[in-house]
């Protein structure tokens, strides 16, 4: 019962998080002109202007999709895009050198810089303790953990040490942001609290 209350907990707040809502028009010999950069938790939303499309990821998509046969004129799709990564799709009908695009997804939440690697953390979900193991090259700053509206609930200093331990019993259950700060640099990820 709980896992199921986490998941839709976790579908809801990514549903309802939807920063921005992208329009495209989706018609035959659109060709591959139809590509974006998004941030995570954007919306896409494909409006047919010609005939009998369909909308589907191709292999090797961060995320799977797929509208299914639509039309006629007028026939909307829409799809949420909640994970970092390229998602290459086309028209099954009409084949991507007619009809394709990539939806580019970005996280808006951590400064991405090759000298500054991701940090691990575990358990993820966790109810008491949460471990952030950190890369070796980082070797002081800080951890904080936020709420998705960006309320700060924990911060920890930390130096010499590529582990932190963060008490997060006394969190109520939801989805909060940890992001790590050293060196000017920071890098955020989501960690759940049941």
């Amino acid at each position: 019962m709980k896992t199921k209350l986490l998941i839709i907990l976790c579908f809801g707040i990514f549903s309802a998080n939807a920063q921005t809502t992208y329009d495209l028009d989706w018609y035959k010999d659109i060709g591959s002109n139809v590509d974006l950069t998004i941030d995570i938790g954007d919306t896409v939303r494909w409006t047919w202007t010609s005939g009998n499309h369909t909308v589907t990821s191709l292999e090797g998509s961060t995320e799977t999709f797929d509208s299914g046969f639509l039309g006629p004129i007028g026939s909307t799709y829409s799809h949420t895009f909640t994970l970092e990564g390229t998602n290459p799709y086309y028209c099954v009908v009409h084949g991507a050198a007619s009809m394709s695009g990539t939806i580019t997804v970005q996280n808006p939440l951590g400064l991405e810089d090759e000298t500054f690697t991701s940090f691990n953390m575990y358990p993820n979900p966790s109810n008491s303790v949460l471990n952030v193991e950190l890369p070796q090259h980082i070797t002081e700053g800080n951890v904080k953990v936020f709420s998705i509206l960006g309320k700060e609930f924990l911060a920890k200093t930390f130096e010499a040490t590529h582990s932190v331990e963060l008490n997060v019993s006394n969190l109520a259950q939801g989805i909060y942001l940890v992001e790590v700060q050293s060196g000017g640099r920071s890098k955020t990820k989501q960690f759940v609290k049941f």
